[in-house]
């Protein structure tokens, strides 16, 4: 890993464009380094789909449930995993350190590269805070684990995506007559499909921070307008502008990811060296609507997860579980509270720092080694999720033992 973190041709002052962002990611997709994976994951996404299509209705909705259950307990996960007056190993496996990054005004992003900057200053401040306590706590060697650092992922909330790139516009250039018709992007869903064609045509001269992004389809700016903020941090440059939501979270993810890698050992002097990190981006404006345009919601293969949408997420799906995703972005929220919150309290975070609570975890539950890579192009889909899924909901259901109702029954029954 090296110390630098620029783009090619462009200096650590520049505002980086997110088409610029991008094209670091753009070029994972066929590189021997990922080849494997998405060999794998085309694999069994497949397995599942053509199971999941081979089941009758009721071997259908048995899985679902199955599904649902695991949800359900992310979020009990999320629940009491929360800290309380800054406690630590309160919650279990990769949620167990959960540490946020606090301050006590808005975190003004200018760039990409002053996120980056405050992901990693944070993470070695938060790290040097802990790092004795852990080492207290835990009767085996943490070594290697304190040089890896203590944290094996963070989770963003999307607005300060929008924030570093730039992703605002005015209010005029989101509501606007359409054929007649005053278009409100938070209603999108409820227009004919010809006003929203015209509306996207026309969003794209008037929206100028996704221009040169390739191929930008109308499900992303319609996903990128309705997860649009009016609410945000008191910052002059937002003042009377509404930030969108990101769009190709997985890309931002990974580049992020490997950045800010490279900044934790560069600024601790090789003190600190993480092997990978993940990094979670949500959003917990309008999930169902967002999941409508996405042609998610409804969808028998595609689970719409409640409260929030996981919008991107590094690492490959064996590194880190789609419901892993979830519950820290769950637990994130609660901590983070909304922007008004923050403004009345005076207390500001902008990303929490998640730690498993023994080393020997981070190698049972994660793949180290494979938290930075790009997941798959886009944003987070709940098809290619739930179907990766379904040959392991399959698996559990058969290793589970023949019924003991007999054996029960016999204890109860008097002879």
């Amino acid at each position: 890993m090296g110390g630098g973190c620029a783009l090619d041709g462009v200096t650590h002052h520049d505002q980086i464009t997110l088409a610029h962002y991008l094209k670091e990611a753009e070029a994972k997709v066929g590189c021997p380094s990922h080849s494997g994976w998405y060999a794998k994951l085309g694999e069994k996404v497949q397995e599942g789909k053509a199971h999941f299509e081979s089941c009758s209705n009721e071997e259908k909705v048995r899985l679902t449930r199955l599904f649902e259950d695991w949800v359900r307990t992310e979020e009990l996960k999320a629940w009491y995993g929360e800290p309380e007056n800054g406690s630590l190993f309160q919650g279990t496996s990769v949620s167990s350190l959960t540490i946020p990054a606090e301050y006590d005004a808005p975190l003004e992003i200018r760039s990409v590269q002053d996120l980056e900057e405050a992901i990693a200053d944070q993470y070695i401040e938060q790290h040097d805070r802990y790092e004795a306590d852990v080492k207290n706590a835990i009767m085996e060697d943490t070594s290697k684990w304190r040089h890896e650092g203590l944290y094996y992922g963070v989770v963003v909330a999307s607005k300060l995506l929008s924030q570093a790139f730039d992703l605002s516009i005015k209010a005029e250039d989101a509501v606007f007559e359409v054929d007649g018709v005053v278009v409100d992007p938070h209603e999108i869903t409820t227009y004919p499909a010809e006003i929203r064609e015209k509306y996207f045509e026309q969003c794209l001269e008037r929206i100028d921070c996704f221009a040169d992004i390739p191929n930008l389809t109308q499900a992303e700016l319609e996903s990128s307008l309705v997860l649009a903020d009016i609410s945000k941090p008191k910052i002059e440059k937002f003042d009377q502008r509404i930030l969108l939501g990101p769009i190709r979270c997985n890309e931002i993810c990974t580049v992020i990811s490997e950045h800010v890698c490279d900044l934790i050992e560069y600024k601790s002097g090789g003190r600190i060296h993480p092997r990978s990190l993940q990094v979670t981006i949500y959003d917990t404006d309008t999930p169902y609507t967002y999941n409508q345009i996405m042609g998610y919601y409804g969808r028998e293969m595609s689970p719409s997860l409640p409260g929030l949408v996981v919008l991107g997420s590094s690492g490959t799906i064996d590194a880190f579980r789609w419901l892993y995703a979830y519950r820290v972005s769950l637990l994130s929220q609660k901590i983070m509270k909304s922007s008004l919150y923050s403004e009345v309290a005076k207390r500001f975070i902008p990303f929490v720092y998640f730690g498993v609570l023994v080393e020997r975890d981070a190698e049972i539950l994660l793949e180290m080694d494979n938290l930075s890579k790009l997941r798959y192009p886009g944003n987070i889909s709940p098809f290619i999720e739930f179907a990766y899924l379904i040959p392991k909901l399959v698996d559990y259901v058969k290793a589970t033992s023949d019924a003991p109702y007999e054996d029960d029954l016999k204890k109860i029954l008097i002879s």
